[in-house]
């Protein structure tokens, strides 16, 4: 979930009307399409390199006794045919290219939803919101009070090894360095928090873990922690927020607190998020820095903050096993243990689905909708290309069968060219979309670049096979109809036309 835009964050969703969705969308769809056809259109030469390859294999065993050498000249004749009109032929690679990278990009979305959803075994990462308000609010003191639960009215076996290592609040911490006016120059939004859980990975869906960064970026995380536990004015601020501020790391800054009023914090910029990730706009500080701020004002004006005993937004707790989550959860969510305000506990994949259910029929139409009329257009591109490229050989197809072709080798020319063209441009547009932000990411790193946006564009690894294989499947599909047609061409009414 976003900074600031989830439902525990500090501001609702924004009310975006249907046509602002609309005009999104469409301009989401243009920019997709345009840069899928100027990769389809690069790949050209590859995909025509491929198929002469395979034509000079085919020729290379053209001799070779039968029934190889019979089968290799009918193959260099589907090349021949191919090669009879190379822009039909390109501009249908590109349709199939193109529609296969946006069947990937959808299908890229879907399963990255389904992975934050789907509820999962083993160690669970949960989540103590207020049950009622919206954003969660509640009193600090509930941190410890959901400690004391963990450890004293949990068995052995249901709680983590170590409590400390595996908890973490979150309070959200909105401001502007102009106390006049806020925009989005400069704002930004703090998650406070403990530095230490950073190290524990409890921010690990957020890229902030070990395996994600590397070990060398894992340990510069490392030292940018152990350097903001120094000082409680010490703060990591993502690099793309850096910018839009026009600071750097090293550079001292004034935050006056939206959601806090009358809070003032003084920063120094010790570190910063990769660009391009998660919290790229965003910022850490520590949670124990703004309590004393609340202190500092009560001290001052003789009373309490009016935020102070609700500055708790969010509680994290690592648990050992679906069970062990389950157990919490009932002794939590039990009025009688935490009351003022009332909480709840569900799981991060349960709150990600409760944020998400507005859009669920949206994915819906999607997964089923969207994605099965994507085929279908792609079965159609090759029936209609190879149904004119067969009715232009309607003379061709009877000179074969009288040469001694049977009907069915026919039909297996006829197939073979389209599952030729659907496999490349299923095979070279998936490939594309997965190897392509790999190579862009590897050569920046590898420069010395900052711009990470590429580190974070992963596709599924399974879309390497489903690529070729539903470029298979298009192409004995779209090519079914045109086959058959060509299997029952009879020699004697067309060359009675020809007559």
């Amino acid at each position: 979930m976003p900074p600031g835009t989830g439902p525990y964050g500090p501001f609702a969703q924004p009310d975006l009307s249907l046509m602002q969705l609309a005009v999104y969308a469409a301009l989401a769809l243009f920019g997709l399409i345009s840069i899928l056809t100027m990769l389809a259109v690069a790949s050209l030469p590859v995909f025509f390199a491929a198929l002469g390859l395979m034509e000079l294999g085919f020729r290379f065993v053209q001799n070779a006794p039968d029934p190889v050498g019979k089968y290799s000249k009918i193959g260099g004749l589907v090349f021949r045919s191919l090669r009879r009109n190379l822009l039909r032929t390109a501009l249908t690679y590109v349709a199939l290219f193109v529609l296969t990278g946006m069947l990937t990009f959808l299908y890229g979305i879907i399963k990255s939803i389904e992975h934050f959803t789907d509820e999962k075994e083993g160690a669970q990462m949960v989540i103590m919101t207020e049950k009622f308000g919206l954003p969660s609010m509640m009193k600090p003191g509930y941190a410890n009070q959901l400690k004391y639960v963990i450890r004293e009215k949990l068995p052995p076996e249901h709680r983590p090894d170590d409590v400390d290592k595996n908890f973490m609040t979150w309070t959200f911490v909105v401001g502007s360095t102009d106390p006049a006016k806020m925009t989005q120059e400069n704002s930004m939004f703090l998650f406070a928090l403990q530095p230490e859980a950073i190290k524990n990975e409890m921010m690990y869906d957020y890229g902030l873990n070990r395996k994600e960064l590397g070990e060398d970026d894992w340990a510069e995380l490392c030292r940018m922690i152990d350097v903001v536990n120094q000082d409680k004015r010490h703060v990591v601020i993502g690099e793309d927020r850096l910018k839009t501020l026009g600071k750097k790391v090293g550079d001292q800054i004034k935050l006056y607190l939206l959601n806090y009023k009358d809070i003032e914090l003084d920063f120094i910029i010790v570190g910063a998020f990769p660009s391009g990730g998660r919290l790229g706009m965003a910022a850490a500080m520590r949670y124990d820095y703004l309590t004393a701020k609340l202190d500092e004002y009560q001290a001052k004006t003789g009373k309490p903050h009016v935020a102070a005993d609700r500055c708790l937004n969010l509680i994290w707790v690592r648990m050992p096993s679906k069970e062990a989550y389950q157990q919490l959860a009932a002794i939590v969510n039990d009025p009688a243990t935490f009351n003022a305000p009332a909480v709840k506990m569900e799981t991060f994949s349960a709150a990600v689905q409760s944020f998400m259910d507005p859009l669920k029929d949206i994915f819906w139409g999607m997964k089923f909708i969207i994605m099965p009329a994507v085929v279908v257009i792609m079965c159609l591109v090759i029936g209609i290309t190879i149904t004119i490229g067969v009715r232009e050989r309607w003379a061709e197809m009877a000179v074969l069968k009288v040469l001694g072709f049977q009907p069915w080798q026919v039909m297996g020319m006829i197939v073979s060219e389209a599952v030729l063209i659907g496999v490349y441009g299923g095979m070279l547009s998936t490939w594309t979309v997965y190897f392509l932000p790999r190579v862009i990411s590897a050569a920046n790193k590898a420069a010395g670049g900052e711009f990470k946006f590429f580190d974070s564009f992963k596709s599924p690894e399974e879309i390497l096979i489903y690529g070729p294989v539903l470029g298979i499947l298009v192409g004995l599909v779209g090519s079914a109809l045109p086959s058959l047609s060509a299997r029952r061409v009879k020699v004697s009414e067309v060359f009675a036309q020809v007559a």
